[in-house]
């Protein structure tokens, strides 16, 4: 495999992981949206109710939660793969020069 060949798998795989990074954050986007309502909910709810509220969104609270921080997670390890990647192809830049 030449150098052309290796820089072009590499823009593949980075465009590949770029994507996953997008989606992810798409989808901590949403759950922390979730999360806003759910509290504006359950803040409405102790406001209204007091110690009879419910409470039911904690539990959606909680497990949500538990998302944002996969997430979060998820789009860390991405993003030092990404800067893996930037590093390979600038030293493969180098090279050429």
């Amino acid at each position: 495999m030449n150098r052309l060949d290796k820089i072009m798998q590499i823009a593949e795989e980075l465009s590949h992981t770029r994507s996953q990074v997008e989606n992810t954050i798409v989808g901590l986007k949403t759950q922390l949206r979730y999360l806003s309502n759910a509290i504006d909910q359950t803040l409405a709810e102790l406001d209204a109710q007091g110690v009879d509220a419910s409470l039911k969104k904690i539990t959606d609270i909680e497990e949500k939660a538990s998302g944002v921080s996969r997430a979060v997670k998820t789009i860390k390890q991405q993003s030092a793969s990404l800067e893996q990647a930037l590093g390979y192809i600038k030293s493969a830049k180098r090279l050429s020069n």
